[in-house]
């Protein structure tokens, strides 16, 4: 093609046609360009088409890492609902009798809560040094906010949790004054890791008498009282995160399917 290019032009210079001869190079500059200019839209596109694909491929994770969170969710929101529930019960009774001082021990509830959100992917996106998702930039958006700030909501609502019963639930320092740890209690705290039952010097009744004492005192009733809004305010954040995971699932499942 070349060759037939130059005989061309050989033959117009040899006919000393140069008006003819500067139309052709003219047109023969066009055609490059116009090469040129495909080449670089076929490069485009297939770049495009690669950086699409691998879109994709974030978001098929994203999907995995949103599914992990929501079981976490589900399962911090059960469990605070069985807390919730056990406090509303024990908030609501007049007298305690000694057959309930199991649940008595389970409303007094000293655990705080840790949760974090599994954003692995999304920060695989933000250190590949392409924030924004080709071809999904709503979606993009939309995953900046869940993973920015749904999680500032997440860490300082746990960060909170955490102070709160670490710094101002002491009401098991008032206790250890008075009631020695039973086996059950033992395994509570140990979360399944105690395997032995210990003797305990103390009688069972007297333990269970002093127990209710303290949760009748207005020290174990405000210590209640701060659990069940503590934990009140805690669902209400894995509910909204849930939702929102939820709904981030549910678009990124349609986006992929078309």
């Amino acid at each position: 093609m070349i060759k037939f290019f130059r005989q061309i032009r050989q033959e117009l210079l040899s006919e000393n046609k140069i008006w003819k001869y500067l139309k052709y190079a003219l047109g023969e500059i066009v055609l490059v360009v116009i090469g040129i200019l495909i080449a670089l839209q076929i490069n485009n596109w297939n770049d495009n088409r690669k950086e699409l694909m691998r879109s994709k491929e974030y978001l098929e994770e994203i999907v995995k890492d949103l599914k992990l969170d929501t079981t976490n969710y589900n399962f911090s929101i059960a469990k605070l609902s069985s807390d919730i529930a056990i406090e509303e019960w024990a908030l609501s009774q007049s007298t305690y009798s000694i057959n309930q001082m199991d649940s008595v021990w389970k409303s007094f509830g000293g655990f705080y809560w840790e949760n974090p959100m599994n954003d692995r992917t999304f920060q695989k996106i933000q250190n590949s040094g392409n924030s924004t998702l080709l071809g999904f930039e709503p979606l993009s958006d939309e995953l900046t906010f869940y993973y920015t700030e749904m999680r500032n909501l997440l860490d300082s609502y746990t960060t909170w949790d955490k102070r709160e019963v670490t710094q101002r639930q002491e009401y098991m320092r008032d206790l250890e004054h008075v009631i020695e740890i039973s086996n059950y209690q033992l395994a509570i705290l140990g979360k399944g890791l105690v395997k032995k039952n210990f003797e305990t010097r103390q009688d069972s009744l007297q333990i269970k008498s002093l127990s209710i004492d303290f949760i009748n005192s207005t020290r174990g009733r405000n210590h209640l009282k701060n659990n069940y809004t503590r934990h009140l305010r805690l669902k209400n954040v894995f509910e909204r995160l849930n939702q929102n995971a939820l709904s981030l699932i549910a678009k990124i499942e349609v986006e992929l399917a078309d």
